[in-house]
């Protein structure tokens, strides 16, 4: 469960970092990380959760640390960066179980049939 959400946060990341391509992935980013996590442990609804938390623990530091060096640069206030901070987490989690969810339902399926 562990390493499948390290795959998901890191697929996550991914799609966030790359350079063009994320001016169309960053929004469905976690549910994309979070279907190749669910995809890949084959998850159950209630382990679908899980790995969107641990996916949103894992990426709360990168969040954080963005946010914060748009807020030097923009002067923006600290309240500011603990709620968008927040928001991205929040955001991150709920893709993140949805993906999950939806992934591992995909993988028992194809593993009966």
């Amino acid at each position: 469960m562990f390493r499948a959400a390290l795959v998901g946060a890191a697929v996550t990341l991914g799609c966030i970092i790359v350079p063009i391509v994320h001016f169309v992935t960053a929004i469905p980013s976690p549910l994309i990380g979070g279907y190749m996590a669910g995809a890949r442990s084959a998850c159950t609804q209630g382990q679908a959760v899980l790995i969107g938390l641990l996916m949103a623990v894992f990426l709360t530091i990168p969040a954080a640390v963005a946010v914060l060096g748009v807020a030097l640069f923009a002067d923006l206030s600290l309240s500011f960066v603990a709620t968008f901070t927040a928001g991205v987490v929040f955001w991150v989690f709920a893709g993140g179980t949805v993906g999950a969810a939806l992934g591992g339902a995909s993988a028992r399926r194809s593993a009966i049939g």
